[in-house]
Parts: C-alpha cells; sequence; structure tokens
C-alpha cells in the first residue's frame, strides 16, 4: 500500500527532553511539538464552547496546556495541519465526556440562580447527541475509513468503563487490560490514525497488535501516576469509602504502602512497558524490513504519544490546580507565546488549512477563525459519500432506538400496573409480534429524526418519548403489514413476523399498535393531535393502495404518481412525526417555518424511498438482509424500473422478463441479472442516481436555511442525511 506521507519535520519541531523533569520516564524518547498548535487550541475552545452551548456550564479542564503544550500537539505531532483542529475539538470533548463520567454528577446542569438562567433550557442529552453528531459528521466527511475506526473505538470504550468501574483488581495485568480501554489510549491511536490520514491493513493491524499494547500501557499508568494527587484530594474531601481506578491506588492496597511507595512502584511498572515497547518496535522493524513508511511513521507516531503525554501531565491544569486559569476565555495561544521559546508561528492566529465541498459543489469552511472572533460553533455544511450497502446505524440512532424501546417498556408497564382488577385476558398474544419486531435490530432513524427537529423545537423529553413510541408503533404496524401484503420471507435479515407468527395473528397485532398509537395520540394534552395521527394514517393507506393496485394489475405508473405516491406512503410517516412535534412545541412557531419544515421532511421521505429502491438492487448488504433483488420478486415498480419500461425500445423485453414474477417458480436469479443488465444499459440506475443527487442539493439548501432562520445548526440531522447519500 502506498501512501503520501509528509516528513516529521513538516508538521512538527524537537524540542529537547532534557529541559523537563519527567521523574525518569521516557528514557530514549524524541518529543516533537506541533508547529501548527493554534489549530489545536481553537479546536478545544471550539469545543468548550459547543458544551457550553449544547449541555451547560463546564469549569474542568481537558486538553490544553499553554506552557508544555495542548494535549493533541505534543501527543499527536504528526497530525496534518488540516485535520488538527478537528482531532483537538474531538479530544476536548472525550476530556469533558470523561469528567461527567467520572464525577457521576449532573456538574454540567445549571444551578437555579439567576446568575446562570441562560441554561435553563438546555437538554444534555440532545446536547451529547449534537455534538457527537457534529463529529460523526465532520469525520466522516474528511476520511470515512479512518471514521469508522474511531467509531468502534469509541463505542468500546465507553462499554467497558461503564461496565466495569467498579471492578475488583487481584493484578498489575488485570489491571491494565482494563485501564488501556479505560484510558482512551485505543481511542487516542484512532485519532492518530485519523489525524495522519494512515490506514493500516488487516493483517498490518493483527501484527501490530503486541506491539502497541505495551505502549498504551504506559500511557495509562503514566496518567495514573501523574493524575493521582489530584483525584486522590478530590476522594479523600468527597468522604466516600468506595474505591479509585487508579494504579497507585491498587498498590497501596495491594502492597499496604503510603502513596509515595505505591507512585514508585507505578513509576517503574511505566518505565517497564516503555522500554518493552521500544523493543518491540526495534525487532518488528528487524523483522519487517524493509518497512513500509506509513507502518515506519506509525511506530513513530505512538512513540511520540508516550514522550508527549508525559510531558503534557507534568503541568496540564486538568491534573495540576495551581495551573489552571479560565479554561473557557480562550487564552491559550497568548499564554502560550509568553512561555515556550518556539512560539506558534509567525502569525500567532489560526491558519486556514482546510476546506471541503459540499453537494452543491462549494466549498465550505472547516478550521479557519481565530480565537480572538470566538464563534460558538462552526458555520460549516460538510458531505461524505456513502457506501452503496451503508445503512443508519450509528450510534446516534442506537442510542435515540434504545430510549424508545425502554419508553415504550415502562409506559405500557405503568398502564398495566394502574389496573385495579387485572383481566383475566391480556395483550401478551397481541403485542407479541410487534415486540419480536422490535427485538431486531433497527436503523433507528425516526428516533433520530425525532431528536432532530428537537434541535429546533425544545419540545419537554416525556412528550418527545411519547412521540417516539407513537411512531414506533406505526412503523413496526407498518412493517408486519407490509410484509404481508408484499409477501416478504426477510426483516433486518430474520424471518418476517408473519413466518413466525402466522399470518392472522401478525395483521391482529399490526391493528392493535395502530390503535395504540392513536391512544398515544389522546395523552400529548394537545386537540388536535388524534386528527394529526388520524390524518396521516388515512394518507399512509391511500399511498399503500396505489402500490399494492399497481403491483397486482401490473401497471407501471408514471414518474409523477410513483413521487405522489411514495409521499404519500413513505413521507407520510416523517410528516406525521414533524406535525406531532410542531403541534407541541413551546416554541412560538410562525407557518413559514413550519411550512419550510415540513416541505424538508417530505423531501427527505422522497430521499428515503427512492434511495431504497437503487439500494435493493446495488446493494450488497440489502441482499444479506432481504434477499437478492427482492423488488423484483415482490412484483413492485421502484423508481429505476419506471424509469426503464418509459424508455422507448426497452419496454418488450424488460416486460417479458417481469412476467416471470407471475409464474409459480417466480423470477430465477438468472433473470434478476438480465433486469440489471436492461437498467444499466437503459441508464435507469444512473438516473436515480442523478435524482438522488440532486434531491440531496435540495435538502442541504432547504437546511441551511432552516439553520439560519432558526439560529441553530442541525448537526444530528446533517449526520443522519450524510447516511442517506449516496
Amino acid at each position: 500500500m502506498t501512501q503520501n506521507l509528509p516528513s516529521d519535520d513538516a508538521t512538527s519541531c524537537i524540542v529537547n527532553l532534557s529541559d523537563y523533569d519527567t521523574k525518569g520516564l521516557c528514557s530514549n524518547y524524541t518529543l516533537r511539538r506541533h508547529i501548527h498548535e493554534t489549530e489545536a487550541n481553537a479546536g478545544c475552545y471550539e469545543a468548550r464552547s459547543d458544551w457550553l452551548k449544547y449541555i451547560g456550564l463546564v469549569e474542568q479542564f481537558g486538553g490544553c496546556n499553554p506552557v508544555n503544550g495542548n494535549f493533541s500537539a505534543v501527543v499527536l505531532p504528526l497530525c496534518r495541519p488540516e485535520r488538527l483542529r478537528l482531532v483537538a475539538y474531538i479530544l476536548e470533548y472525550a476530556f469533558l465526556y470523561d469528567n461527567m463520567v467520572e464525577l457521576v454528577t449532573n456538574e454540567t446542569r445549571p444551578t437555579d440562580t439567576s446568575e446562570n438562567q441562560e441554561w435553563s433550557f438546555t437538554n444534555p442529552a440532545l446536547g451529547k447527541t449534537q455534538i457527537q453528531a457534529k463529529m460523526m459528521t465532520q469525520l466522516t466527511a474528511i476520511d470515512k475509513a479512518c471514521a469508522q475506526r474511531v467509531k468502534y473505538v469509541w463505542e468500546e470504550m465507553l462499554c467497558t468503563t461503564l461496565r466495569d468501574k467498579d471492578r475488583q483488581f487481584t493484578s498489575l495485568e488485570d489491571y491494565v487490560d482494563f485501564r488501556i480501554v479505560d484510558t482512551g489510549a485505543p481511542f487516542v491511536e484512532a485519532m492518530l490514525l485519523f489525524g495522519m490520514g494512515i490506514i493500516l491493513t488487516n493483517e498490518e493491524d493483527n501484527q501490530l497488535e503486541s506491539v502497541r499494547k505495551p505502549c498504551y500501557a504506559a500511557l495509562g499508568l503514566a496518567n495514573d501516576y501523574f493524575s493521582f494527587d489530584r483525584e486522590y484530594a478530590e476522594f479523600q474531601a468527597s468522604g466516600e469509602s468506595q474505591t479509585l481506578t487508579n494504579s497507585v491506588w491498587l498498590h497501596m492496597k495491594w502492597h499496604d504502602v503510603d502513596v509515595a511507595a505505591a507512585k514508585e512502584m507505578v513509576r517503574q511498572a511505566t518505565q517497564r512497558y516503555e522500554a518493552q515497547f521500544l523493543d518491540l518496535c526495534a525487532e518488528y522493524r528487524h523483522n519487517n524490513s524493509p518497512l513500509a513508511d506509513h507502518v515506519d511513521r506509525y511506530l513513530r507516531a505512538l512513540a511520540y504519544q508516550v514522550s508527549g503525554n508525559v510531558v503534557w501531565s507534568l503541568n496540564c491544569p486538568r491534573y495540576h490546580p495551581r495551573y489552571r486559569y479560565d479554561s473557557n476565555a480562550g487564552l491559550e495561544d497568548s499564554l502560550t507565546a509568553d512561555r515556550f521559546f518556539g512560539g506558534l508561528g509567525d502569525t500567532h492566529v489560526p491558519i486556514e488549512v482546510h476546506s471541503a465541498r459540499n453537494s452543491r459543489g462549494h466549498e465550505v469552511e472547516l478550521t479557519s477563525l481565530p480565537r480572538h472572533q470566538r464563534r460558538e460553533s462552526t458555520e460549516t455544511t460538510t458531505t461524505t459519500e456513502s457506501d452503496d450497502g451503508s445503512s443508519i446505524d450509528d450510534d446516534i440512532s442506537t442510542a435515540s432506538s434504545r430510549s424508545s424501546r425502554a419508553a415504550d417498556y415502562d409506559h405500557d408497564h405503568r398502564q398495566r400496573k394502574q389496573c385495579s382488577e387485572p383481566a383475566q385476558l391480556d395483550d401478551r398474544h397481541a403485542r407479541a409480534p410487534f415486540e419480536y419486531i422490535t427485538s431486531l435490530p433497527s436503523k433507528g432513524v425516526r428516533d433520530t429524526f425525532v431528536d432532530a427537529l428537537n434541535v429546533w423545537l425544545a419540545v419537554p423529553e416525556p412528550t418527545v418519548s411519547r412521540i417516539k413510541l407513537l411512531g414506533s408503533r406505526l412503523h413496526s404496524a407498518s412493517l408486519m403489514l407490509d410484509d404481508i401484503e408484499d409477501g416478504s420471507d426477510l426483516r433486518r435479515s430474520q424471518p418476517a413476523t408473519h413466518k413466525v407468527f402466522g399470518t392472522a395473528q401478525t395483521i391482529n397485532s399490526g391493528c392493535y399498535e395502530i390503535l395504540k398509537a392513536v391512544g398515544e395520540a389522546t395523552q400529548l394534552g394537545i386537540p388536535s393531535a388524534v386528527d394529526i395521527t388520524l390524518e396521516a394514517l388515512e394518507e399512509l393507506h391511500i399511498g399503500q393502495s396505489y402500490d399494492l393496485y399497481w403491483t397486482r394489475h401490473c401497471i407501471c405508473p408514471s414518474e409523477k404518481e410513483y413521487l405522489d405516491m411514495i409521499d404519500k406512503k413513505t413521507g407520510g410517516l416523517f410528516r406525521l412525526l414533524a406535525r406531532l412535534m410542531l403541534a407541541v412545541t413551546p416554541k412560538s412557531c410562525d407557518r413559514q417555518l413550519a411550512d419550510s419544515i415540513e416541505t424538508l421532511v417530505s423531501l427527505i421521505g422522497s430521499q428515503f424511498q427512492i434511495r431504497d429502491d437503487y439500494q435493493n438492487l446495488q446493494s450488497a448488504e440489502y441482499a444479506d438482509q432481504k434477499g437478492f433483488c427482492e423488488d423484483l420478486d415482490e412484483g413492485k415498480f421502484s423508481f429505476p424500473l419506471i424509469h426503464a419500461l418509459s424508455c422507448n425500445g426497452r419496454e418488450g423485453r424488460l416486460r417479458e422478463l417481469l412476467r416471470q414474477r407471475q409464474t409459480s417458480e417466480g423470477l430465477s436469479h438468472a433473470g434478476k441479472v438480465l433486469i440489471l443488465i436492461e437498467l444499466e444499459e437503459a441508464g435507469s440506475l444512473r438516473y436515480t442516481k442523478r435524482v438522488l443527487q440532486r434531491t440531496q442539493e435540495q435538502i442541504s439548501g432547504r437546511l441551511d436555511r432552516l439553520e439560519c432562520d432558526t439560529g441553530s445548526e442541525n448537526w444530528i440531522l446533517r449526520a443522519l442525511l450524510q447516511k442517506l447519500e449516496i
């Protein structure tokens, strides 16, 4: 694999490690500091500004260190300049998020004082989703392959931290395995790869796993060593009796020694891991000579992490209260310029080093504004191409879906508890098919969509949960009934609901959930909610009736008729959710804004269905989940087929092939392949892709205007729409 890589000196300068009292650590290591450190400071400031904007007050420190260097500048000195600001933004968010998890308090929420009234309407859960959506949108826009690694290790880190925080450790090795993930070392390594734009092959990644483990261990233990005094002081002040997740504390307990002796043990253990890492690097280079340039650079970058982490830890405000200042004032550039002999470059302001192109081909800014301009968040539009088979299933959607299912359970559980005399016959059999389909892996699109709307509408959480539950009931009911009507055997790679519970029971369950959804509407507290829901149900059934009629009678609709149908059928549920959110919002919302939101929602519904038509014929992932070109088996006239059948000279051959669908044997695999060839030769797949791209541009324009009108960027919606792109 050939990867075009700059020299180490192109991004950083060597700093004399002997100028620092490293407590005997980092022997035989080299220290580097990024020459574009202002970009790292700008990224940290932007992250803190977004935290204040979306979540609430924050006083804790993250990666900034005006004396020894910003964390991203000294730990990731080989990061590409145009990626450094985003890298620093993400790592700062990770620091702040870690503070929240460690403290297990709601310190980001304001106290009820007049001084903090501007945060009284923040929604921290939605705010975190907004920031995470912003990060994933920008990561994916720049480098999708590297972004996937970042996402994976972030999820693993959160799971490990939350699951094992109170775990009892019996040995250093046992603790190190946990601490490697808990301290975020693999996450920082993923950001290192993203920052350098390096992709390791699976073979390289597997070979290097044992090499980087002592590097991770050294990073984790060094963090324990330098952060212990602060953690121990906070622990003693709290008066709590629970344990500390810190190797110094564990050595105190394991060996019955005082703090000084335990810290010395941890320091020596850190030294051993540092030496082991250098030995393994030398051995790997020897055994794999000549080493690929990108792997050699990767190993050097890991080594720079070790020295940079130690030097940053010596006096970072995060660990050392005496070095603290106003963490939200954006003072880092000026403070660093006063203290760092190397300076921050000639201009002392962040340099505009990166631009990307949005869906309309216009350049958009990712990193540029100087510190003194202090915008609250980036005003960017970033887009990326999605894999043909990508499903809309990121951590944001999953979190929304989980919360909705939890609300579903809690709500119905409470309803049953409230019955003074439980009925002899309960609803378990009516609910069983619904519970089955909701247990299958879900994209969580509609829950995420509701969260995205709530960025603008600020609907209280209990009402949001009820609207999500209403949407879940209707969506699941439509899937169960659609699979029967379409003759589908699979749903999300599993047997369709009627294949498990039978057709009659599945129909009954679907109708039951529609009734329950209307019941949810009555609980929203506004008279119009039921009318809105019933009107949407009417549209959904009318749209479905045309789809079924065209299929049964082999009538190919016009493109306009098809678009009208999907606007009712697919766009109907999205529009229902939007109308309910607009009806219950406490914010003042004029007709023009409501119309703009509904127009955007209708476009998204069309994009969603046409993309589904395209992917059904093109995506390997869709084939795994529903079968190869399943739409052809169902007899549907999808968007590409409608185009092909309208082309002169193509209709005859194509209709002959499609007639095979009416035979008892159905359409063969070879027949499907021939249809795909016909679609390709007719230009129908290319045409469909152009329509999708044009719709994406319309959606992007509408979203830009809505963000401008509301004064709020909607990163949740941008992340969702990015996954819909072709």
